[in-house]
């Protein structure tokens, strides 16, 4: 069961759930292209409020432009703020040709992060297909995998896809993962309403509950928005004490929409 496209769900109507990438590479904006491999969140938004305040014209340093810091390097960013840097930042490396397509951050102390990532897999015989891709074509498999820190081990079971995703499938994929950690979690639940539940083990405040898992992606600028309502309306349906509404949790991901929209 999900309740991710239930008619029960109120979509707002500005989320067009049918919305297909032509790539999953980032590059409709100079933020969204710098940001989408940083695996540090912490680093992600500095990098997307320097861009937002000089635009392009100042160079920015290699610390907080790398998607991954060479170990020394994130040791040391690290300890300048443990509660804040280490964030994302323990990741595992990108394989070659990988890319994030969503990410996941938990309102814990610091936030854990989870990121979903894609790469192409050429079928035998296939020259490299480099322009829009259509479900008709075959000519290139999307491999999926979503990743963790410590060690954390997910099983996503719709791993590979010919062509881009649309909104709606990608959100039944994000729904389908399970991870070993939420084994004693009710089964029917998708993903991030599962993990808002585990948390509600030990936290009780609605409100909290509302922001504790964000959804998104900067090539699906319009994810973060569908899981903000869903899960705001499924903890108010779920628990007591949580009533009002829900403020955007990141001022990235507000800009990083808002600057979509504009532009289609």
């Amino acid at each position: 069961m999900t309740v991710s496209l239930s008619r029960s769900f109120p979509i707002e109507t500005g989320i067009d759930l049918d919305y297909r990438p032509s790539s999953y590479i980032a590059d409709w904006c100079a933020s969204a292209a710098a940001v989408q491999n940083i695996v540090g969140e912490e680093r992600r938004e500095r990098v997307h409020q320097r861009l937002a305040a000089a635009g392009i014209r100042e160079p920015m340093p290699e610390r907080l432009l790398a998607d991954h810091l060479t170990a020394p390097l994130r040791d040391k960013v690290v300890s300048l703020d443990p509660a804040r840097n280490i964030s994302g930042e323990y990741l595992p490396p990108y394989e070659p040709g990988e890319n994030e397509v969503a990410r996941v951050v938990l309102g814990t102390t610091p936030r854990l992060v989870y990121s979903l990532r894609v790469w192409t897999r050429m079928l035998p015989g296939k020259r490299p297909h480099f322009g829009k891709t259509t479900r008709r074509t075959g000519e290139d498999h999307k491999v999926y995998r979503f990743v963790g820190e410590g060690g954390v081990r997910f099983t996503v079971p719709s791993s590979w896809s010919v062509g881009v995703l649309s909104v709606r499938e990608l959100i039944q994929l994000i729904d389908l993962v399970r991870a070993p950690h939420l084994d004693d979690v009710p089964k029917h639940l998708p993903f991030p309403e599962a993990l808002v539940w585990w948390r509600a083990q030990n936290e009780h405040d609605g409100r909290a509950l509302q922001r504790f898992v964000r959804v998104s992606s900067v090539v699906y600028p319009e994810l973060g928005a569908f899981y903000r309502q869903r899960l705001r309306w499924w903890v108010a349906n779920r628990f007591a004490g949580s009533k009002g509404r829900m403020q955007y949790a990141e001022p990235l991901d507000m800009a990083l929409e808002a600057w979509w929209r504009r532009g289609r």
